[in-house]
């Protein structure tokens, strides 16, 4: 395989017959194509590429996009994407489903997923409760790692970037590659896809 130029800019794998686009939606396709089929080949064409960025990258994708994203991770996609009852409906079904509710709490404000938060942090003075938080990382560390990578990502959307207030001194810089790959294995990939596509902020 032969490649043009880094993936920080353009680049042609001549092998995969593939051209992608910095770190717009076309990366993302091609990424989550070749995690399916070739991971050692899509490390290779992003080999600095997290999973964090992964999931950031749905703040630049449109409705199509947005189910281009899900069928790529082998979901059936909603009628609608994205929207705040559905993405609701997913979050709180998912930790549930995944057992973070160790992790996750209500009581914020709003309406629907708004009034979900992590743990670990006295929102009445602003302010990190010490003990809590070290509660929290402690039962995260105890994770598997595709819970850990579910809990990662909600925290990533809920805060609306990169996190360093929950995810501190834990796992969470898996390669995206190698994050996509675990989740399919843990049959959490689909679920994981919807959540992410579904966002509608918070």
């Amino acid at each position: 395989m032969t490649i043009a130029d880094p993936p920080g800019g353009t680049a042609i794998a001549s092998e995969a017959d593939i051209i992608l686009s910095g770190a717009g939606s076309d990366s993302v396709r091609t990424l989550l194509s070749l995690s399916s089929s070739d991971s050692v080949e899509a490390k290779e064409v992003f080999p600095e590429y997290r999973l964090t960025r992964l999931v950031l990258n749905r703040f630049d994708m449109d409705e199509t996009e947005a189910r281009i994203f899900i069928n790529l991770t082998g979901a059936t996609a909603p009628k609608t994407v994205p929207g705040g009852a559905p993405f609701n409906d997913h979050l709180r079904a998912s930790i549930e489903r995944f057992a973070l509710t160790a992790l996750f709490c209500e009581g914020g404000p709003g309406r629907h997923h708004q009034a979900i938060r992590p743990t670990g942090y006295d929102y009445h003075v602003d302010a990190v409760d010490a003990f809590a938080m070290e509660t929290w990382r402690s039962d995260y560390r105890a994770m598997s790692p595709a819970q850990q990578m579910f809990a990662a990502t909600i925290v990533w959307l809920y805060r609306s970037g990169k996190d360093n207030r929950w995810l501190r001194r834990v796992p969470c810089t898996w390669h995206a590659v190698d994050a996509v790959g675990e989740m399919r294995r843990s049959g959490v990939l689909a679920d994981w896809g919807i959540l992410v596509a579904l966002y509608p902020g918070w």
